[in-house]
């Protein structure tokens, strides 16, 4: 996957007109622990929001995988503020998480609060869910975004975390692979995506992969 110069940063711009920059996506995938029909969606993943600086390389990969969203917690695209002093420069951020249980019974999280109450899937992608107290509230499942509307917000599935390998070469011949000392930090505004970083120089000219491998592990 070539990356667009519309996707890079403006800080990142005097560096890209100045190199021949080309990220390339190479997608690996483990089917070991997803029950898939042979009609489920295939696996692909995008790069985005990609950001240079001196030292240092940015971006996001998207993914698009089979998911059952009945069985799947669900987080808020939006953030809230978090439990912090309000004298703090820049005070966390929170998101509001669904998550359905057994028996029909689901929560819905923020910080410092729960609801809960009872389910039902009413059709193949509408849910009916009566708060505790009586609310009712009904969330409709878009299947070509992936994402749930639930009580005016825009929520994102919560899926396990894969395992992101990124390599680099000059000649697309000999590779090496980066270590990261930062683990993947979850882009949810951005939907299913993960935000790498990778400390390196900025050569010439590189081409840089990212393997994306789904296997059986705790999520990030």
């Amino acid at each position: 996957m070539l990356i667009n110069s519309s996707s890079i940063s403006r800080d990142g711009m005097n560096f890209f007109n100045r190199l021949t920059q080309k990220l390339f996506l190479c997608f690996f995938v483990s089917l070991s622990f997803f029950e898939l029909k042979a009609d489920s969606p295939k696996y692909s993943a995008e790069i985005l929001n990609v950001n240079f600086s001196k030292n240092r390389i940015d971006f996001s990969v998207c993914l698009s995988r089979p998911f059952d969203w009945r069985l799947t917690p669900f987080v808020s695209k939006k953030t809230f503020p978090g439990n912090a002093p309000p004298w703090l420069p820049d005070p966390p951020r929170t998101r509001h998480r669904i998550t359905w249980g057994t028996e029909g019974m689901f929560d819905w999280f923020q910080y410092d609060f729960i609801q809960l109450g009872n389910y039902q899937f009413t059709d193949e992608f509408t849910v009916r869910t009566e708060l505790w107290g009586g609310r009712v509230i009904i969330g409709k499942f878009n299947p070509k975004t992936n994402t749930l509307l639930y009580d005016g917000l825009e929520y994102v599935p919560f899926l396990p975390a894969p395992k992101f390998t990124v390599r680099v070469s000059e000649n697309m011949k000999t590779w090496e692979t980066i270590e990261s000392d930062e683990i993947p930090i979850r882009d949810s505004d951005n939907g299913d995506c993960f935000r790498l970083s990778i400390n390196r120089v900025i050569k010439k000219s590189e081409y840089i992969t990212v393997n994306v491998s789904y296997q059986e592990g705790t999520e990030r």
